[in-house]
């Protein structure tokens, strides 16, 4: 049996002058999440984790909006839990953050 995890979060995207986005992102989009996983050397490792945005997007620099991230692995995200806060990735730059609300979590076989 698995298990599906969906991240109920209020997501932050930065400013330029912050070093985050130019631009706005839509209603789905999908970034790298640094909740803590290391690479086999030590260095910081990267999960993915596609956004979709409770209301019609864009999410604009400096803008906040809720939303639900679901991660394509459930399995390194285990350990994510309400209150945390999760930096967001483009490649290594920091572009956001998301502050977690809720997880669910949904058996399946």
């Amino acid at each position: 049996m698995g298990e599906r995890l969906l991240i109920r979060a209020v997501v932050r995207l930065l400013t330029p002058e912050e070093g985050g986005s130019q631009g706005p992102l839509g209603k789905e989009f999908r970034p790298s999440w640094n909740i803590g996983s290391r690479a086999d050397d030590g260095q910081m490792a990267l999960d993915g984790g596609s956004v979709t945005l409770d209301d019609a997007g864009p999410l604009v620099p400096g803008q906040e909006k809720e939303a639900v991230i679901e991660p394509f692995l459930s399995e390194p995200w285990r350990h994510v839990a309400q209150g945390m806060e999760i930096p967001m990735h483009a490649g290594a730059r920091v572009i956001g953050s998301a502050q977690v609300l809720e997880i669910v979590r949904i058996q399946h076989a």
